[in-house]
């Protein structure tokens, strides 16, 4: 077995595991307004405004991660109570988790199946 295949192996479930995390908090938030029978263009609103503050979070988090494990533990905390506290935030959370592999994901889709120019 070699190293390095062992190790793009265990990297290809990471991007896997945040988009089914992002879409477990989107149907999360989801389904809490539908069992609260309300959802309107105000919420909606609240909602595409809120992934903002949620991408904020997550690249702060990652930054943390990155330089003070111990520390983010603190981020962590703050996500897991907007997350319980607010349906909005669970819905954005989950968009802003899907959209950060999402986007360069599709990118690189889309230049690979383009024919390049020399």
């Amino acid at each position: 077995m070699n190293s390095d295949e062992s190790t793009y192996r265990k990297s290809v479930w990471g991007p896997w595991a945040v988009v089914a995390a992002g879409g477990l908090l989107f149907l999360v938030g989801a389904g809490r307004f539908v069992h609260r029978q309300h959802f309107g263009f105000s919420d909606a609103l609240y909602c595409c405004l809120a992934i903002v503050p949620a991408g904020l979070l997550l690249l702060v988090f990652d930054y943390v991660v990155h330089h003070a494990k111990l520390v983010s533990v603190i981020p962590l905390f703050a996500a897991g109570v907007l997350v319980l506290s607010f349906p909005v935030f669970d819905v954005a959370l989950g968009l802003a988790m899907v959209g950060i592999i999402a986007g360069p994901a599709l990118r690189d889709w889309k230049e690979e199946r383009r024919p390049r120019k020399t």
